[in-house]
């Protein structure tokens, strides 16, 4: 999500992720609306995006005749940090756009006084007539009108009860506008009508395809989720993972989770992991666990002769999640610190559990010696400790701190520190 961009002269909350321009001799042909009913009941099922599937579906509809000069639809969506996805299409253009849309969106201003919350909570239709009216019950229509538009439709769309719908948000919205003078026809909008209806299926099962992806890549991790929706979901399954690994800590967390509210300590932590995780993706990694204050990472070594590059890029990650943490500050709790630790080993990871209760965890010698040096870093008070196996593949200049007993492991081993923090 790092790519999405605050939409220009857009409300606070709406974020562009993409867009998508199908080449003219690729724009799909049906001759009338019996035509792209076949294509709703058969081939939609199998487009794999949302944006993909709505310019389809828009670019059919103009085919059939119908006067479609502006299409959008708004589609919930079950996601921590986003309500829902807009997509919108326009004909002279060509162009359709994808925009996540945040839950406190539905606050604003903008949406209040929109078409949308009489569509989406109660299921009301509306049909404005711009052309020949100086009627403006809605600001879109004002736009609309100053665009050259002539008529505006919108309809709920009811997918049933696909994940993400909720009773405050039963229905989708679909909504057309046209530049044709005279605006819709009576036949126009019962076409319409039909077209959307047909287009519930695939649009539902495309949505959920996306909730499953996005929920699968926030709790599991993007590599893992993608495991999971390719099959790989039997217990015991699993892969050796030779990687630069990554743990963070907290130091103090006990005292400060014994001072304050059980909330207050929860958007604590949200924070402190948010600013780690963003580290660790800017920099190619993948969270793997979360464990009270603590986080495990893997920067995964594809080759051999990429095992300095991953370690580089752990390093960075850890450099950039700890300045960010000194950056925060909270007036109830103070400054956060971080200790960091670095190694690089096998680690094997895996689908462990009962039969009926599952989870993802890494195992393996290498994160259990990366857990002690955590343990180390706390000891002699440094926010970064690298392994000697880490310290051999010479990313940069690294001093050694001495030899240390590991808790559980056979004998000592030498800890190294990054010559300048």
């Amino acid at each position: 999500m790092n790519s999405l961009l605050q939409l220009r002269n857009a409300p606070a909350g709406i974020l562009e992720r993409r867009r998508f321009t199908r080449p003219e001799a690729k724009r799909p042909k049906v001759k009338d609306l019996a035509g792209l009913l076949d294509w709703t009941h058969g081939k939609a099922y199998a487009v794999g995006s949302p944006i993909k599937l709505v310019d389809g579906f828009a670019w059919r509809l103009a085919a059939a005749g119908l006067p479609v000069d502006r299409m959008a639809l708004s589609v919930a969506l079950l996601h921590p940090q986003f309500r829902g996805y807009g997509i919108r299409w326009w004909q002279e253009s060509g162009v359709a756009e994808e925009v996540l849309i945040e839950h406190d969106v539905t606050r604003s201003e903008t949406y209040l006084s929109s078409p949308f919350p009489a569509i989406v909570e109660r299921g009301e239709t509306i049909r404005i007539k711009i052309e020949g009216s100086n009627e403006t019950p809605f600001p879109i229509i004002a736009d609309l009108r100053a665009q050259g538009y002539t008529d505006y439709f919108a309809l709920p769309i009811a997918l049933g009860g696909m994940l993400g719908s909720t009773n405050d948000r039963r229905f989708q919205v679909g909504n057309v506008a046209t530049k044709r003078k005279g605006g819709f026809t009576a036949s126009d909008i019962a076409a319409i009508r039909a077209a959307f209806t047909a287009l519930e299926g695939p649009l539902a099962l495309v949505t959920e395809r996306r909730i499953a992806q996005d929920l699968l890549a926030i709790y599991l991790g993007r590599n893992t989720g993608t495991k999971v929706l390719k099959g790989e979901v039997a217990r015991g399954t699993g892969e050796s993972i030779h990687a630069a690994i990554l743990a963070t800590d907290m130091r103090g967390f006990t005292t400060l989770a014994d001072s304050l509210p059980e909330t207050r300590t929860i958007e604590i932590l949200n924070a402190w992991f948010e600013v780690q995780v963003g580290a660790v993706h800017a920099h190619r990694g993948e969270v793997l666990k979360f464990v009270g204050d603590g986080m495990l990472a893997i920067f995964p070594i594809a080759d051999v002769e990429l095992a300095r590059q991953a370690a580089r890029d752990a390093m960075a990650a850890a450099r950039d999640a700890l300045a960010c943490v000194a950056r925060l500050d909270f007036p109830d709790a103070g400054k956060l610190r971080a200790v960091a630790a670095l190694h690089v080993g096998e680690i094997y990871y895996g689908n462990i559990g009962s039969h009926d209760r599952l989870d993802f965890t890494a195992i393996g010698p290498a994160v259990n010696l990366t857990s002690r040096l955590e343990g180390v870093a706390k000891k002699v008070d440094l926010p970064l400790v690298v392994s000697e196996e880490f310290a051999a593949l010479g990313t940069e200049k690294l001093v050694s701190i001495g030899r240390f007993p590991m808790k559980g492991l056979a004998g000592t081993r030498e800890v190294f520190a990054p010559e300048s923090p």
